[in-house]
């Protein structure tokens, strides 16, 4: 009879002592410094209190500080479930989410939160990156200015949001947000660097080129600063330094566009053959690339390699055919090599279809006007670009 009173009275506590399982686990996952062990206790509770939101957002965090970002999601996903209306859970995964690149759903997950809790001001500060990240400057901006509401930049802050003002050309208002930061004895390279970007988009060669150059005193491998200074040194007509610059960057980050840059470089400097070369390399990194098959066939044309011209070209138009450019370049292998006016009219009108505009350059002896020379004197030229 004791041993029957017994079974009966676990029997009868077997909930409560499920549920206080449960929240034991729980208390104790919470403490746990391991996110794997957090992972497996937490994995316990939710087996035994699969609506428990917490464990499954406890879990997701766990995940999160591992790297297993699906895992991640899964789990917030499902503690959005079980707490729809809470604008954290969906915080929560629009943080992961971009953590994965995934910023357009972290935005949908940002922009739901808001609707929930628009007095938080965090959310506006994750959705502000997300949209930087994609490109939606006007957004990102808006985003900031409601997160900062009267309240004072930071110095980290302001050199955050100062590049989202450089890419949408915003230069006054991105020096506001740099002299904020070096007022406050901001010296690294980066606000050199963004310094250097605001004086190029505003035509300041010459001070883009010492911004550029405090930034790589200060840091000898920052890469985009070699690169704006080869650019900025470019527009300056200061070739040498520019090839000099563009080298570096080859060598810091040796990709495909920054050979073609090289390449463009050492066209203005009347050496085509280290230019077909720079080419080359380009389209070995990137063979599926038809920009440097065009400016191959370019220098090829220079060199009079007109079947070597006349190959890149084609193939610039079989990965690109909506760029008129390679058509223009093609009809002057046309005329230059063969003096064929047909195939040399047949792509130029190519290109004018495709809305080339530049038709000055083609009379243009320092452009284009060399390819088509004694043909651009004909009534016959003329008619075609004017018609």
């Amino acid at each position: 009879m004791r041993t029957l009173a017994i079974f009966l009275f676990f029997f009868l506590c077997m909930p409560y002592a499920y549920a206080q399982t449960a929240a034991q686990l729980f208390a104790q996952a919470k403490t746990e410094p391991d996110p794997a062990a957090q992972i497996k206790l937490l994995t316990r509770v939710v087996n035994k209190a699969p609506k428990m939101a917490d464990a499954f957002h406890y879990r997701g965090d766990a995940y999160r500080s591992l790297g297993r970002n699906k895992q991640a999601v899964d789990d917030y996903t499902r503690t959005i479930e079980l707490r729809p209306k809470d604008p954290f859970r969906y915080y929560a995964r629009a943080l992961v989410y971009m953590d994965m690149g995934r910023n357009a759903q972290a935005v949908s997950d940002l922009t739901r939160a808001i609707s929930l809790k628009p007095a938080y001001r965090n959310f506006y500060l994750a959705r502000a990156r997300a949209n930087a990240a994609l490109n939606k400057y006007d957004a990102a901006i808006a985003d900031y200015k409601k997160y900062l509401g009267k309240r004072r930049t930071t110095t980290a802050l302001a050199l955050e949001i100062a590049p989202v003002y450089v890419k949408s050309y915003r230069y006054a208002d991105a020096q506001r947000m740099l002299d904020t930061a070096m007022k406050r004895g901001e010296d690294s390279a980066d606000v050199h660097y963004w310094q250097g970007r605001v004086f190029s988009g505003q035509g300041r060669a010459d001070e883009a080129v010492s911004a550029y150059s405090k930034a790589i005193h200060r840091d000898g491998t920052y890469a985009q600063a070699y690169r704006y200074r080869a650019g900025a040194f470019k527009d300056m007509a200061d070739y040498p330094a520019a090839l000099e610059d563009f080298t570096k960057l080859i060598e810091l980050q040796p990709e495909a566009a920054y050979y073609n840059r090289r390449g463009l470089t050492y066209e203005e400097m009347g050496q085509f053959k280290k230019a077909a070369e720079d080419y080359a390399k380009a389209i070995e990194l990137n063979p599926k690339w038809a920009i440097p098959y065009n400016n191959r066939g370019f220098a090829k044309m220079h060199l009079k390699d007109w079947a070597g011209a006349k190959a890149d070209l084609e193939t610039a138009i079989k990965l690109d055919s909506a760029a008129p450019t390679p058509y223009i370049n093609l009809a002057g292998v046309y005329w230059l090599s063969k003096k064929d006016r047909k195939n040399a009219y047949q792509n130029v009108d190519k290109a004018l279809r495709l809305n080339f505009r530049n038709i000055e350059s083609l009379f243009d002896e320092d452009q284009k006007g060399w390819m088509f020379k004694g043909l651009n004197q004909t009534a016959e030229f003329r008619a075609l670009l004017y018609k």
